[in-house]
């Protein structure tokens, strides 16, 4: 995983910590402003609790039994303080605020291995870096459903919508699962809600969990942004990011490709980040509503060619996904 996106979990984590010990202290300082008996009774718990500590260290006891031996020796200044909160109108735990994290007690390790509250927050720090919204998260390979598609055999394409899906999901997984040893860029083409976002999501899930740097951008999101960087209107730290990602990322995902408003600027800057890219070897994948005579009549010939000479094409076909979905919601 890329040490800058451990480096912003790490520091999730730590905030985390340090939140709860300053709360810890303001709630300690309040009350004993207020109470100073319960001051005296916290430091003599503290001392006993240094020295279970230092028992723990040398292994002549474990964190069970030094838990037990707190309690148990300090069963009356437990109660003493117990008594004086509640007395003064606090809850008995006023004073012992929980972790967030009770595995590894917001240290982000168990031990030397890493706890799993600090992997979950690599993986959305990774996700937020790939421009890839929390929902697209569950957008994976084994969540995929192709019983949405349907097995009826059609003519125009050779086969049922099923099976089309079928080949192009095998063929995600090999890609994703390949991607370091192959070259490839994929096309993705078909209408509306037949899964194209879908599977370009779950190859950049795949990826990610891999550490491999990755971005996804949808077409009408990213040339607004282009454009205002050339012209001088943006230069924010999030668009200065995103377009120089766009030319170092391993994987550069283009969403929804003729959803922008194209102009003369919008093709030129499409040739160029293709053309780039392909140079340098960086692969992408493209995913759009036309299919290849469409590519050409909306950009230029130059841009369809790149595309169809370049990219492996995937044809997806059947009925609307996000239809069938909706009504299935009704009905439930």
């Amino acid at each position: 995983m890329a040490e800058s996106i451990y480096d912003k979990a790490s520091k999730i984590i730590n905030s985390r910590k340090r939140s709860r010990e300053a709360e810890l202290e303001r709630r300690r300082t309040e009350v004993f402003g207020k109470v100073p008996r319960l001051k005296e009774i916290e430091l003599e718990l503290d001392r006993y609790g240094i020295r279970m500590l230092n028992l723990i260290a040398a292994g002549e006891c474990d964190e069970e039994s030094a838990v037990a031996g707190i309690m148990k020796e300090n069963k009356a200044y437990i109660e003493e303080r117990n008594a004086l909160l509640i007395k003064n109108g606090y809850g008995s735990d006023y004073l012992s605020l929980p972790f967030v994290c009770k595995d590894c007690h917001d240290t982000g390790f168990i031990g030397g291995s890493m706890c799993k509250c600090l992997e979950k927050e690599i993986l959305s720090c990774a996700l937020s870096d790939a421009n890839l919204s929390e929902k697209m998260a569950d957008q994976t390979f084994e969540n995929f459903k192709l019983s949405y598609y349907s097995d009826e055999y059609d003519q125009n394409f050779g086969c049922s919508p099923r099976k089309n899906m079928e080949a192009i999901l095998s063929d995600c997984i090999d890609y994703a699962e390949n991607f370091e040893r192959s070259c490839e860029n994929l096309l993705f083409c078909g209408g509306c809600g037949l899964g194209k976002t879908y599977l370009s999501s779950a190859i950049a899930n795949a990826l990610i969990k891999k550490g491999t740097d990755v971005l996804y951008v949808s077409s009408n999101a990213l040339f607004p942004i282009l454009e205002d960087m050339h012209f001088g209107r943006d230069v924010s730290e999030r668009a200065t990011y995103i377009v120089k990602k766009i030319n170092e990322c391993d994987l550069l995902i283009l969403d929804d490709l003729g959803s922008e408003f194209v102009t003369q600027f919008t093709c030129a800057e499409l040739f160029r980040i293709i053309n780039n890219r392909l140079l340098s070897g960086s692969k992408m994948i493209i995913s759009t509503n036309l299919n290849r005579d469409g590519l050409s009549e909306l950009y230029t010939q130059r841009i369809a060619s790149r595309i169809s000479g370049s990219f492996s094409i995937f044809e997806f076909f059947g009925s609307d996904i996000r239809r069938i979905k909706k009504l299935e919601n009704k009905c439930g």
